[in-house]
């Protein structure tokens, strides 16, 4: 019983989660569920964004540009995020949207998948020791031969384990690249040393990460498009519908046919394609991988 306390206990503080009590009265948790548009491109990684707020510039442009690298863009600039999670910890505020990132402890970030080991038969040990124990010559050659054989065979084993685990984690690392586009990021707010008391408080994190995501913002002129299927609610907007992980054809489904921009395969072997879908005065442009949405961007005419 109490090893399964310990268990709920770590997992809980693993998980960034606190007692209902306590998130109610931290007020940082008024941003959760919020959306914010983000200035920045945002790494695939729950790395995220280091923000050293004991520096004169928060940003280390050339740590941010080599997480990109690594991992990928999960949200691009102009991209709107939900606030999914805001865990305040004695050296930082992580600020996660759309999820907090790729990699947490639940995640499987390892590509490797390991061949599966093949042992001796209990036939290749019979003529090892039969081998061992023999001295006539005629009976050494064929007992040599036979073992040759059997060697053999499980070497051809090995091999094909081999080349379906090398398959297997090339399938699993292009898994993981998928996850990554599609698991979110987050900005993590750092001081020297424990968080300074005055600044957890909703107004300084707006402040703070001002000049990377916008909080709120005038809506777009003019009218919005509407879903145009037939049974649709017409007072609801296409773009309302448009969300991450759905199918190129539902998106076909709400905006019509779009005009392909681009198609590229990655080195390892996603396919990436950017369409654009003009609905009503907005422009909408869609990146899939896979044939699923992974980012979109709505703009003006």
């Amino acid at each position: 019983m109490f090893r399964l306390v310990q268990i709920v206990v770590l997992l809980a503080v693993a998980l960034g989660n606190w007692p209902l009590s306590a998130q109610a009265s931290d007020p940082l948790q008024s941003f959760v569920g919020k959306e914010v548009v983000l200035k920045i491109d945002m790494p695939g990684s729950q790395q995220g964004v280091d923000l050293r707020f004991n520096k004169d510039n928060p940003m280390n442009w050339k740590e941010y540009a080599n997480r990109l690298k690594s991992n990928g863009v999960s949200i691009h600039k102009g991209d709107t995020a939900r606030v999914t999670a805001v865990v305040v910890k004695n050296d930082r505020i992580e600020f996660q949207l759309d999820g907090g990132g790729f990699g947490t402890f639940l995640d499987d970030s390892s590509s490797t998948v390991n061949p599966k080991a093949v042992e001796k038969s209990d036939y290749e040990k019979q003529l090892e020791r039969d081998l061992s124990n023999t001295t006539d010559p005629d009976r050494r050659r064929q007992l040599q031969r036979d073992l040759d054989r059997e060697r053999s065979r499980r070497e051809r084993q090995e091999d094909n384990n081999r080349a379906a685990a090398q398959i297997a984690s090339q399938i699993k690392e292009q898994k993981i690249a998928g996850q990554r586009l599609q698991g979110g990021s987050r900005f993590n707010l750092r001081w020297s040393g424990a968080v300074p008391a005055d600044q957890k408080n909703p107004d300084t994190v707006t402040k703070l990460l001002s000049e990377y995501v916008i909080f709120a913002g005038p809506q777009p002129a003019g009218p919005t498009p509407t879903v145009q299927n037939p049974g649709a609610n017409a007072s609801v907007p296409a773009t309302a519908h448009l969300k991450r992980g759905m199918k190129m054809e539902e998106v076909s489904s709400l905006f019509g046919p779009g005009k392909q921009l681009s198609e590229s395969v990655s080195g390892d072997g996603l396919k990436t394609q950017i369409f654009q879908y003009l609905t009503g005065d907005r422009s909408v442009q869609v990146t899939y991988v896979e044939g699923l949405v992974v980012r979109y961007s709505i703009s003006s005419n």
